[in-house]
């Protein structure tokens, strides 16, 4: 049975109904041939939950184009248990990290600064990614919405 190792909050602002989970290497990172942000960004459709690739993936909101989501993260040590009947949609993707630390971003570069610490280098992960309903849609003149919906990203090692 898998456990969970690691568990992190934040918040992003999507925009333009997407937010990026990025490698702190950026495309420097990145294995010759691999498909990096910009070919993700090329294929991605708004019908597409997640796309993952080297050192990027993009996840896409089911709520609306603009608003302020909650993300749990979690790092385990091997396949999450199912719990698909507690979430509206889930899709499973590889992602590959060159240094092992993520930020969860904006599609303006924007981000909390929060740190997601892989503690593994150089290795492909299996993410899946969740997404529901929020606890309640909140307005606020000029900024944008929040408790639209809850997004939650797993990862576990490929391989041991």
């Amino acid at each position: 049975m898998s456990h969970l190792i690691e568990r992190l909050s934040d918040t992003v602002t999507i925009d333009f109904g997407q937010f990026m989970v990025i490698d702190l290497d950026g495309a420097n990172g990145q294995p010759e041939g691999t498909e990096g942000l910009f070919e993700l960004a090329d294929r991605a459709s708004m019908t597409d939950l997640f796309l993952a690739g080297a050192n990027a993936a993009i996840v896409n909101s089911q709520a609306d184009s603009w608003h302020k989501v909650d993300v749990i993260v979690e790092r385990w040590d091997g396949l999450p248990p199912n719990d698909g009947d507690q979430w509206s949609r889930s899709e499973t993707a590889e992602l590959y990290s060159s240094s092992g630390k993520l930020q969860i971003v904006g599609v303006h570069g924007h981000s909390s600064g929060k740190i997601v610490d892989l503690c593994d280098q150089t290795r492909t992960w299996f993410v899946r990614a969740s997404v529901r309903p929020g606890p309640g849609a909140r307005y606020s003149r000029g900024r944008p919405p929040t408790g639209l919906e809850t997004h939650r990203l797993q990862f576990w090692p490929t391989s041991p």
